[in-house]
């Protein structure tokens, strides 16, 4: 060992004291650096370990959220889509009836209109046979060149019964 001393020029005493200093400086830096660093590169750790798992469960929630908001669609354009089918359906209905409705009005119009028509045919033969008798008496009158009274009349009769 004193030829690896003496080939190397290796002080013992020196050794000693930079082995007493190296653990003083390693002392010192572990407590006052390394545990500080370590300490925050735990907490730095613990944090980015946090961060991501909320990142993974925000994205999770995202992914269910956008599978519920599908749902969500999917069931909303089918309900859109009933109600617009029975709007139709009612909007047709509701022709139908309209149709019908209008139809017997009609009916009903032209019903009261052919009875308007009847009525005044028949004032209208009424005044025609009132103006015919009326012209037939006055041609009458004429032919017979007087006009008819009560005499005239019971000598006619008197002379139709002879």
């Amino acid at each position: 060992m004193d030829s690896i001393i003496s080939t190397f020029h290796v002080d013992l005493k020196l050794l000693i004291a930079q082995a007493i200093n190296f653990g003083i400086i390693f002392f010192v830096l572990y407590k006052f650096a390394f545990k500080p660093i370590s300490k925050m590169m735990q907490e730095r750790s613990a944090t980015i370990e946090k961060s991501l798992k909320e990142a993974k469960e925000i994205e999770e929630k995202m992914v269910s959220t956008e599978k519920a908001s599908a749902e969500i669609l999917a069931i909303a354009k089918k309900d859109a889509l009933e109600i617009i089918k029975n709007a139709n359906k009612t909007a047709e209905e509701n022709r139908q009836k309209l149709l019908i409705k209008t139809k017997e009005e009609v009916a009903d119009i032209i019903k009261k209109e052919k009875a308007n028509i009847q009525n005044e045919k028949e004032a209208s033969m009424r005044e025609l046979k009132k103006e015919l008798g009326e012209l037939v008496i006055l041609a009458t009158e004429k032919m017979i060149n007087e006009k008819i009274n009560n005499e005239k009349d019971k000598k006619i009769i008197s002379d139709i019964i002879k």
